[in-house]
């Protein structure tokens, strides 16, 4: 008897599941029509371009600043390889 009070209790209602499908798409649209009425609006779409363009700048910064790291690696290890060579040239002499 207690489990028919608790199920009338808890009335319809939606899942948790529907409700956060139905938000998403609620603020999937939401977003969807803000971004169109920024493009729309010829001043908004150069801020947008210009956003874009700052981020495509700062992403090539980066790409160098990585490429030039590994390249300072490269030749770190170049430099430890030719000592370990090296090292066991000087060993190999000395067992003979």
């Amino acid at each position: 008897m207690t489990d028919t009070k608790q199920n009338d209790q808890k009335g319809g209602g939606m899942s948790p599941g529907a409700a956060a499908a139905v938000g998403v798409a609620v603020g999937a649209a939401a977003v969807g029509i803000a971004g169109a009425a920024v493009l729309a609006n010829k001043q908004g779409r150069k801020q947008v371009e210009k956003v874009i363009d700052e981020a495509k700048d700062t992403v090539n910064d980066v790409k160098e600043g990585v490429e030039e790291k590994i390249d300072e690696g490269k030749e770190k290890v170049e430099k430890v390889v030719t000592a370990v060579q090296d090292a066991s040239h000087d060993v190999a002499k000395a067992a003979k």
